[in-house]
This record gives C-alpha cells, sequence and structure tokens, in this order.
C-alpha cells in the first residue's frame, strides 16, 4: 500500500489503485463526522468559558487546534489500514511557532481531499489557518467549525477562467485576513496549486511536463507572507491519492508519508515569482523523492 501502481500518470487513472474498501470507507466518514460535531461543541464551551477573556485571533487559535486536534487529525490517524507517518529528517517546529508566536505559512502539494487531514496529523502540534474552498465552510458542523477556527474561504467564480477565478474583489479580503492572521502569530497552510492534481485533466497533463510534476504555485500568498516577514515551510506529501483518489468518494487502505523541508525567507529571493518557483522546486522534489521511496517499500 501506498502509491499507486502509476504514480506519475498525468492524468491519473482509477485502475492504477488498489480497489475501494467499504469498511475504509464507511470508518473514515464516521470519524469524520463525530470529530466535526465533537469540535463544534467544544469551541462553543470554550469560546462561552475561557475564551471570554481572549482577543479574537487568540480564540481563533484555540478554536483551530481545537477542530485540527479533534477531528482533522483523528480521520488520519484513528481510520482503519490507513497510516500517515512522517520522515525522521522532517523539520521540527519551534515553540514559538507551535504557540502561536511566531508565524510560519506551511505549503503543501495536493493531490486528494484526504491531505488536510493527512497534513493536519504530521503537523500537529504546530496549529494553522487553512485556506479551502468557500463551500467547505457551508457544511454542518465541520463547516461551523472551519469558521470559529478562523480558517480562510477562497470565494470561486464558476464563470471565470474555467472555475479557476475567484469572485471579483474577494481577494485582496482574504490576503488582508491571511495578514491579520500572521501578525497576530497565527500561521496559515495553503495548497497553492489552487486545486487537486488530476481533478482538471488539462492543468494535469501541464503538470506531468514540468520536472516538478506539479502544477504551477500561485504567488499572492508569497507575496502576503513575504511583507510580512513570514517564512515558508514547503512539505512534500505522497500517497494521499491512492487513499482517496480524485473524482470518487470511496476511500482505500495506505500508507502516506510526509516530509516537513526547513524553512525559506522570501527577502533571499528576487521576488514574489522567484521565491513562489523556489517553493514549487523543494516540494516537487521532495514528493518526486517520497514517490520513489513508498514505490521501493510495496
Amino acid at each position: 500500500m501506498g502509491a499507486p501502481k502509476n504514480a506519475l500518470a498525468f492524468p491519473p487513472k482509477l485502475e492504477d489503485y488498489d480497489p475501494p474498501s467499504k469498511i475504509t470507507t464507511a470508518c473514515l466518514l464516521v470519524v469524520a463526522v463525530s470529530g466535526w460535531v465533537v469540535t463544534w461543541c467544544a469551541q462553543i464551551i470554550f469560546s462561552c468559558t475561557v475564551g471570554l477573556t481572549m482577543s479574537k485571533k487568540r480564540k481563533q487559535y484555540w478554536n483551530g487546534y481545537l477542530f485540527r486536534l479533534l477531528s482533522a487529525a483523528p480521520v488520519a490517524r484513528l481510520t482503519p489500514g490507513i497510516k500517515v507517518e512522517k520522515t525522521k529528517d522532517s523539520y521540527e517546529f519551534t515553540p514559538d511557532q507551535i504557540n502561536g508566536k511566531s508565524a510560519v505559512m506551511v505549503v503543501c502539494n495536493h493531490r486528494s481531499d484526504f491531505d488536510p487531514f493527512a497534513l493536519a496529523a504530521a503537523i500537529l502540534p504546530l496549529e494553522t489557518k487553512y485556506v479551502a474552498k468557500s463551500d467547505l465552510f457551508k457544511v454542518p458542523f465541520g463547516g461551523w467549525a472551519m469558521q470559529r477556527a478562523g480558517d480562510l474561504a477562497v470565494r470561486f467564480d464558476p464563470k471565470r477562467a474555467g472555475g479557476w477565478g475567484t469572485v471579483k474583489g474577494s481577494t485582496g479580503q482574504l490576503l488582508a485576513d491571511a495578514a491579520a492572521h500572521f501578525q497576530a502569530g497565527n500561521s496559515i497552510a495553503i495548497f497553492p496549486e489552487g486545486n487537486r492534481l488530476g481533478a482538471y485533466v488539462d492543468k494535469t497533463i501541464e503538470a506531468g511536463k514540468h520536472p516538478t510534476k506539479l502544477m504551477p504555485f500561485k504567488p499572492p500568498f508569497f507575496d502576503c507572507a513575504r511583507k510580512n516577514g513570514v517564512p515558508v515551510v514547503c512539505v512534500s506529501m505522497a500517497g494521499t491519492d491512492a487513499v482517496w483518489p480524485v473524482k470518487t468518494l470511496s476511500m482505500r487502505p495506505g500508507r502516506v508519508t510526509v516530509h516537513i523541508h526547513a524553512p525559506i525567507n522570501g527577502a533571499d529571493y528576487a521576488d514574489d515569482q522567484a521565491f513562489c518557483d523556489a517553493a514549487r522546486e523543494i516540494v516537487g522534489k521532495g514528493y518526486l523523492d517520497l514517490i520513489d521511496s513508498l514505490g521501493k517499500t510495496n
């Protein structure tokens, strides 16, 4: 279990993956939904007690930590047949970063809807605000918990750029909210490709021709990190698509491997695009190394 038979197929094909498992799918859904309900209730209790004495951003930090600890990470850690492991030489976050006193921006490749769960499990106890599609914030309990956590909603416009464009005027507010989190010491996690590899055939084929095998990283959040003096922590992740392939709701048992790279700083690069491209190279090389490792252990 781990990398599919043809891990670098662009676009990926369902027949390259192991058969789906009804047990894994059912268990994952039970863990996820129960975690959402428990988290939302815990957030309400916290916000109405200890949280009353805190600033808005500090309250969001702890509500987010509850969400990641009680909901997101358990999906990756408790679902039978799924194993998420971090490489031994991964970067270790500092106490100030973990305690929400010194922000970082975590950037990761995106191959599956399972990615946020695996990433949360790998980087905890670091709490990060996730950048996600606005539709997810409408999901009962889970979406409500994301709102209380201060996660950031991207408002896509289906009529612009083939569905990749954002609602006019929404990006400026999104980046302002991100900057406010950075200034408060809250870290942020993004998937800078903008969507899962394999969700759009033309962009996936284009990614397959690039040395990193990743779609282009989008620069706005890198600009925000540079302006606020926030380092970027690149994360490479492999195996999530074997657990939950794109364009299906059926999950499979599998092994996910995560490598956390040392931070890089925007001040070391000529401009935002160079900063963005450097992150893509780091994440992509790490991703290919992990794919190679998973292939050797299968």
